[in-house]
């Protein structure tokens, strides 16, 4: 049938290499054809017309095999029939691609590809990523060729973060690693300065956190933020942020984040989007009676802006809150908001809650073959959960009540 691929690699395989007496062309469809010299040298030709055919016709040499394979021969025909819909020359738009690829690929180029190719598409903290790399490296080695740089001047960038944040310089240099290294296999661009180097030779790795905060932390915790709030240890805005983080176990982001409209306050359920959670999957949580009223209020004074919290703030102005409370309450180890999620996980498993329950709240997927074939939300058992953890909370806040009372009485 007329325009339908005619060659095959096993076709070309045949001709590369052999003699013959004269030169030939074979046509493969929509303007493709294969020149075979009579050496045996095989090259790809496109066919055309310009100006409506009324010009010589024009073979316009594409590639020599194996150099270029077919499946590329047909991609680069597509395009330049592409090209002539647009009554643009392919032989011209040729030509701007060659000398584009002669320009050398900067270091901000390389990894303005990694983040608008990889990381803008697989990461949710792409925007923070692609700030680090604006901050600690466009403004130093941005400008130079990446495949000229030189490993002194990558551990200059590194050096300078270490300086003050020697974790951020091992993430820094991770990204970065990994954004050389997507160009290279991807033949955007070559270097291979960092290749020998880990984490530890230009910073330090984050330890993994293991702190939970203890009955008499949590109660006064609690106390502090719900039950007799202290408008001098924190903001209104922290205030509900821990409230919401403490209750449900819920990452900082999805408070941070929260709208009026995730939460149905006729059936009290928050449904925390996709789009707002780590794992990309819908977290749904019941309200446990307990915080219902609160909410309402909160709901009266916050509704105008639409966020839960009362407004959007960036994450880096809130991600180091939760020590800062920690040392104002007299906590002698330090702890994290996303210590809650520990906390909250620790002790309604010590308080009997099933496993896949507690790892629901949290939003996180369930292992195994549970994880693609288990579809339930266990919405029952997380309003009970809840409700246990409120009662619990309240419990241990109104112990640390009394035993602030004993202390004055008996001082």
């Amino acid at each position: 049938m007329a325009g339908e691929n005619k060659l095959s690699d096993k076709t070309l395989k045949g001709y590369l290499g052999k003699s013959r007496e004269k030169q030939i062309t074979v046509a493969d469809g929509k303007g493709l054809s294969v020149r075979v010299s009579k050496n045996g040298a095989i090259s790809f030709v496109f066919f055309y017309r310009l100006a409506g055919g009324l010009t010589a016709p024009v073979w316009l040499t594409l590639g020599k095999y194996p150099d270029m394979s077919l499946k590329q021969a047909r991609e680069k025909r597509d395009e330049c029939r592409g090209w002539l819909a647009e009554k643009r020359d392919p032989r011209i738009q040729i030509k701007i691609q060659s000398e584009d690829r002669l320009k050398p690929v900067t270091v901000i180029d390389a990894l303005n590809y990694w983040y608008e190719n990889y990381c803008k598409i697989r990461r949710k903290t792409h925007a923070v990523t692609f700030g680090r790399f604006k901050k600690h490296i466009f403004p130093y080695i941005g400008h130079l060729p990446v495949n000229d740089t030189h490993l002194y001047e990558w551990l200059d960038c590194f050096d300078r973060i270490k300086r003050k944040a020697p974790v951020m310089a091992a993430y820094v240099f991770s990204d970065t690693k990994l954004a050389l290294r997507f160009c290279r296999v991807r033949q955007y661009a070559t270097c291979d300065a960092l290749k020998d180097l880990r984490m530890t030779d230009v910073g330090q790795v984050a330890g993994k956190r293991d702190r939970v905060l203890n009955e008499k932390e949590l109660g006064q915790l609690w106390k502090s933020i719900f039950i007799e709030p202290d408008i001098k240890l924190m903001s209104e805005y922290v205030r509900k942020m821990f409230v919401l983080c403490t209750v449900f176990g819920c990452r900082m982001s999805e408070a941070r984040l929260s709208e009026w409209n995730e939460w149905d306050r006729e059936n009290w359920i928050w449904t925390v989007p996709k789009e707002h959670s780590k794992t990309a999957v819908e977290i749904i949580r019941p309200v446990p009676e307990m915080l219902r009223q609160w909410i309402t209020d909160v709901y009266e004074e916050t509704k105008q802006s639409g966020y839960v919290l009362g407004s959007l703030r960036i994450r880096e102005s809130v991600s180091k809150i939760g020590g800062k409370i920690g040392k104002r309450l007299g906590h002698e180890k330090p702890w994290s908001l996303h210590d809650l999620r520990r906390t909250l996980s620790t002790h309604l498993t010590d308080l009997g809650v099933e496993f896949h329950v507690v790892e629901q709240l949290l939003g996180h997927a369930l292992p195994g073959v549970a994880g693609v074939y288990n579809r339930s939300k266990f919405l029952a058992k997380k309003s009970e959960a809840l409700e246990l953890w409120t009662t619990f909370l309240n419990g241990i806040a109104d112990a640390e009540n009394k035993l602030t009372i004993l202390k004055q009485k008996a001082g």
